[in-house]
């Protein structure tokens, strides 16, 4: 350094800059920022109202085939609802089938009765058929949908087969919940060897395709019955309730208060009652609606082969058979099959409406 005695009374404002002095920030200039409404949450707005219209529409084409089967009586019967014969009034005879007007037949009551009020079709089921095999008659008046190879009236089948279709699939899918349901809960709850059990025979049933399963076992047995059908389709259902019951037992017994209740004495039994059942309802809810139009295919393809319904039964799959020996009668084919598929589509449609209901994740 130099001893420069001037260096002092130079003002500091003259004096040079150092490099290492800050300089002050710059200001920043303003952002313009612009805000794009998501598409995805548009898009999804539109598929949760697409999905609750579809869901009402099920709902409401599920109803009416519902009244269809329970008023199947009042919409087509050879006997009529109400009439008045040999000086006495009978009320609802095509409901309760009054021995002496069965005996009568159609044509006696019309020929006896004071006055009668018949259903909308005046045409039974036509109960058993025979060996006596007729012309099919395409539709006309009396006959709406036509009549088949042995004369019975398809409309009356057709409405009857609703009935039919729809009390044994819930009745067969009442019972594979109850046994899937009593199985995946011991499994999940008590795990080792009553786990590993239902393991393998979950692993058994499901290797077979449900319609071979269901055909081995009416052939097994030496007299096949709708009850043996009945047990047949319910055995080849439970399979999928017991895995799914099984995963969500075993993953409500990890909580706390399932834990806390182990803990404080509670026997397994009173746990799976009053813990574990009240979280499974929804998806044995869920999995019924999905697994009676399951069954009705099944019923109605077993029908289709004639293997499966007693001869003659008001069944749309054996209206549909009668397609093979008679081409050209397309109506044996077209209102059976109509009716067949706006059933599965409607109980889809139900199903996938519950499953929503109950979790709201799957709407997005």
């Amino acid at each position: 350094m130099s001893d420069d005695p001037n260096r002092e009374s130079i003002p500091l404002l003259l004096q040079r800059p150092s490099m290492t002095t800050a300089r002050p920030p710059a200001p920043e200039k303003p952002r313009l920022s612009i805000r794009v409404p998501s598409a995805r949450v548009e898009t999804t707005g539109k598929m949760g109202s697409l999905r609750s219209w579809l869901g009402a529409a099920g709902i409401l084409l599920g109803v009416l085939l519902m009244m269809c089967a329970v008023f199947a009586d009042l919409l087509a019967s050879d006997l009529p609802i109400a009439c008045k014969i040999h000086g006495k009034v009978v009320l609802f005879a095509n409901v309760v089938e009054p021995a002496d007007l069965v005996a009568l037949g159609p044509e006696g009551i019309a020929r006896e009765a004071e006055w009668s009020f018949g259903p909308l079709v005046q045409h039974g089921p036509g109960g058993r058929a025979t060996s006596v095999t007729t012309n099919a008659e395409g539709p006309r008046a009396g006959h709406p949908f036509g009549t088949d190879l042995h004369g019975r009236d398809v409309f009356a089948r057709v409405v009857h087969g609703t009935r039919t279709y729809l009390v044994f699939a819930l009745g067969a899918v009442f019972a594979a919940l109850l046994l899937g349901g009593l199985l995946g809960s011991i499994a999940g709850l008590f795990g080792g060897a009553p786990d590993a059990l239902v393991g393998r025979a979950i692993e058994t049933v499901s290797a077979f395709p449900p319609l071979v399963l269901v055909l081995g076992i009416q052939a097994a047995v030496p007299h096949a019955t709708v009850v043996t059908l009945f047990f047949a389709i319910a055995l080849t259902r439970w399979p999928e309730v017991a895995r799914l019951i099984r995963a969500e037992v075993m993953q409500v017994a990890t909580r706390d208060y399932v834990m806390a209740a182990r803990a404080l004495g509670a026997s397994p039994l009173r746990v799976l009652r009053k813990h574990v059942a009240p979280n499974i309802r929804g998806q044995l809810a869920v999995l019924g609606a999905i697994g009676v139009p399951g069954v009705i295919l099944i019923e109605a393809s077993l029908d289709f082969l004639r293997v499966s319904a007693p001869m003659g039964a008001a069944t749309w799959g054996e209206t549909m058979s009668e397609f093979r020996d008679a081409h050209g009668a397309w109506w044996l084919l077209a209102f059976p099959g109509t009716f067949l598929a706006l059933t599965v589509v409607a109980l889809t449609l139900i199903a996938e409406a519950r499953r929503d209901a109950l979790d709201p994740r799957s709407r997005y």
